[in-house]
């Protein structure tokens, strides 16, 4: 390769690495901005609202998550109680999403009965039929179950064994050669000892990335809360209303202060595990 051509190369390198880089900061600033601002005065993000503040008021987040309710029904809810109905909502409807998609993965992927392949294409089905278009006979299988309105309902809801975590974990189940299996039948090991203590243990690193993408969804989820769990709101239900109750009041310093506290459990989550996200996760499938 000539001078020119490394040159050139070096030149391409550096331009887009400035593309990136702009692309980064366009990103992380609005999250910022937001951050010191729910520092500030309220009269001082008025007068002053692209600058740092003047003093920092910690007891903006308090007042954020005890100072604003919202009616629900005949109870009354702030941030931190929908807090902690999200933490509880998100952690267990991601286990039973979790544990239900890869169990049904495992089977459908490494053993041979009448309707496997049908299961699998079910599943594919389901990936590319509008959700919308479910919500109607949903809504009704609800309504006369009576599981409106109740954890139950909605923990049913997100513990559908199909999908795309069944297509990630069918993916990599389907690329464990089956000798392990056959060398602990050898050993007397049952069916379900060979899934808990040899493919599950193996299938490590993919469900926790797994996890982690289908908490960050649950956490952010808006409209099944909102259609199936009106009286129990979650942080992304009720922050909605909330927000607006504080733009009314002016209170744009402890709104976003809100807004970091819904932002901040997910932001860590990510952090911690994106690490192994990004090992795990390829374009199309998982390794």
């Amino acid at each position: 390769m000539n001078v020119k051509s490394k040159n050139y190369e070096k030149a391409l390198k550096l331009i887009v690495f400035i593309i990136f880089m702009l692309y980064a900061l366009s990103l992380l600033f609005p999250f910022v901005w937001m951050l010191l601002n729910s520092f500030k005065e309220r009269s001082d993000f008025i007068s002053n609202i692209w600058g740092l503040p003047v003093n920092f008021q910690f007891n903006n987040y308090y007042d954020a998550l005890v100072g604003f309710q919202i009616q629900s029904g005949s109870n009354k809810y702030n941030i931190f109680e929908m807090f902690l109905n999200s933490v509880f909502v998100t952690a267990v409807g991601t286990f039973l999403s979790i544990g239900f998609s890869t169990c049904s993965a495992y089977v459908v992927s490494k053993y041979k009965f009448p309707g496997s392949k049908l299961l699998y294409a079910i599943s594919i089905f389901t990936l590319i039929f509008p959700v919308v278009g479910t919500l109607p006979s949903q809504y009704r299988i609800m309504q006369t179950l009576g599981l409106q309105n109740s954890h139950l309902g909605l923990f049913i809801l997100y513990s559908g064994a199909f999908g795309f975590n069944f297509f990630m974990m069918h993916g990599f189940f389907k690329s464990i050669s089956w000798t392990y299996a056959e060398a602990a039948y050898i050993d007397g090991a049952t069916d379900f000892q060979i899934f808990t203590k040899i493919m599950v243990p193996l299938a490590k690193p993919s469900i926790t990335a797994l996890a982690v993408i289908q908490a960050i969804a649950l956490w952010n989820d808006y409209v099944t809360p909102s259609i199936y769990l009106r009286k129990f709101p979650t942080l992304a239900v009720g922050l909605n209303q909330i927000v607006a109750e504080m733009q009314g009041k002016g209170a744009y310093p402890e709104m976003f202060a809100a807004m970091i506290i819904a932002l901040l459990p997910i932001l860590i989550l990510f952090i911690i595990f994106q690490k192994q996200i990004m090992d795990n996760m390829q374009v199309g499938g998982i390794k």
